[in-house]
């Protein structure tokens, strides 16, 4: 049953229905629209995969954009491939400060969309350059590129190398055993920039001992020129620590050694 004073109101309101073509308006007491939380779009995978040089320059992985709205703030975390380090992020944002954090080592990088509603409608690049200790024999490495929880891989590939030398006249202590003597350093090489001279014992090689000559080579193998590694030697009974850059490989290793 409905009482008079309620009967009074429903025929107000269906009187007002009429009125405007039978709809009623909104009143200042109506509740507000719910907003409807947009769902997290999928992260495209990268459009292409470059080729790096061991040491090399940095090159640009570009993950496009998925054209949808995103509800945010939305996250971003990077995870540089094997061998690589991160250089440079750019999340391409609109007129806005979007930041981005680099760890000293370039292995990882975060972001964020500050935005509570953004358009994902320009791509996100990641400048990546490889190590110059990467294997000699290259290959395709991967890390990772995450948004909002989405993962693709980020992949780049290495190139190949030639094999490292320490450029020079080499020979056994004698009595074999105490390390490897160096006789001579080749002009202009790597090896003589990094400091080592006439006269010089290698005893270690990346903090592995070299007793001898075959014992440097092992060390030595499957390690690309240009890249660096620290070196012990004896120096007139001093023990010296070089940083030592590996010289490209000419050919045989000369029977001097």
């Amino acid at each position: 049953m409905i009482s008079g004073t309620a009967r009074v109101s429903v025929l107000l309101t269906v009187s007002a229905a009429m009125l405007f073509g039978g709809v009623i308006p909104a009143t200042a007491s109506a509740a507000p629209p719910t907003r409807t939380m947009l769902a997290v779009q999928s992260l495209p995978p990268q459009q292409n995969v470059p080729t790096l040089d061991a040491g090399g320059p940095a090159q640009t992985v570009t993950h496009p954009g998925d054209g949808q709205l995103h509800s945010g703030p939305s996250p971003v975390s990077i995870r540089a491939p094997p061998y690589t380090r991160i250089t440079a992020v750019n999340l391409n944002c609109y007129g806005q400060s979007c930041p981005v954090n680099i760890t000293a080592d370039g292995k990882s990088a975060t972001g964020q969309f500050p935005s509570s509603i953004w358009r994902f409608d320009r791509p996100l690049t990641v400048d990546v350059a490889a190590d110059a200790n990467a294997p000699l024999q290259g290959g395709t490495f991967s890390g990772t590129f995450t948004l909002e929880g989405v993962t693709q891989p980020l992949t780049v590939n290495i190139r190949p190398g030639v094999q490292g030398v320490v450029a020079g006249r080499l020979r056994n202590t004698n009595p074999p055993g105490g390390g490897v003597r160096v006789f001579s350093v080749d002009p202009g090489s790597s090896t003589g920039a990094s400091g080592l001279q006439s006269g010089d014992v290698i005893t270690k090689v990346a903090g592995v001992p070299t007793p001898t000559v075959n014992d440097l080579d092992n060390v030595l193998a499957g390690k690309r020129a240009g890249a660096t590694y620290a070196v012990t030697v004896n120096r007139g009974g001093v023990s010296v620590t070089l940083q030592l850059t590996l010289d490209p490989e000419m050919g045989p290793v000369s029977s001097s050694r």
